[in-house]
């Protein structure tokens, strides 16, 4: 479930910016378990009414910050592909894994509270429609890469091996060691799987 009402006046952007700002320092100060929507208001110096506008409850602010989190994830995902101007072979992988990682370390801590967060609806929806954007990514490259239609069962079935795989490792790895992220072996196996998954030798 998204926001009730989408700010449009810059007033209301910077309403929703102060409660989602304050949701942030009390997930990272005071943890879960201290979130409420009147700590939220409190914090965000708003009404418990105004905050009611724009997210119903508290599982509406979290899935919000989660949904930010993954633009962040779209935007950097898209500005590598837009940006590259070799073939689609390691090095591309490896930038393009190298990318979607640093935007987990990027705000690390904050990164994991949401990871742990994934059990209400709203979060998993928010989840589930990045999942799908991804594969669609993915597919485009590997329809690219093997001269093969996009919409094919082949291209289709990689493609949701290689957003599954890759994200369920780098999510497993950011709760329950999150060090393994920043480790060139991490990384190597990766990339390896990946080009392998895209008939790739692992050769530049």
């Amino acid at each position: 479930m998204k926001s009730r009402k989408t700010p449009k006046q810059s007033r209301s952007k910077v309403t929703v910016e102060a409660i989602l700002q304050a949701t942030t320092h009390i997930l990272l100060k005071e943890g879960i378990q201290a979130l409420t929507t009147n700590h939220v208001a409190d914090r965000a110096g708003v009404s418990i009414g105004s905050l009611y506008q724009y997210f119903p409850n508290k599982e509406s602010l979290v899935a919000e910050l989660i949904e930010q989190h993954v633009q962040k994830e779209i935007n950097s995902m898209t500005a590598v592909i837009e940006e590259w101007q070799g073939a689609i072979n390691e090095d591309f992988f490896r930038k393009f894994i190298q990318v979607f990682i640093q935007v987990h370390l990027d705000e690390i801590e904050l990164t994991q509270l949401l990871h742990l967060q994934v059990n209400s609806l709203e979060c998993r929806d928010v989840l589930r429609k990045a999942s799908l954007l991804f594969q669609q990514i993915t597919a485009s490259i590997l329809a690219k890469s093997l001269n093969l239609n996009e919409k094919s069962r082949l291209i289709q079935t990689k493609a949701f091996i290689v957003t599954n795989t890759v994200d369920s490792l780098v999510q497993t790895a950011l709760v329950e060691d999150a060090s393994m992220l920043s480790e060139a072996i991490f990384i190597d196996e990766l990339v390896q799987l990946v080009c392998h998954i895209f008939n790739q030798s692992g050769e530049a």
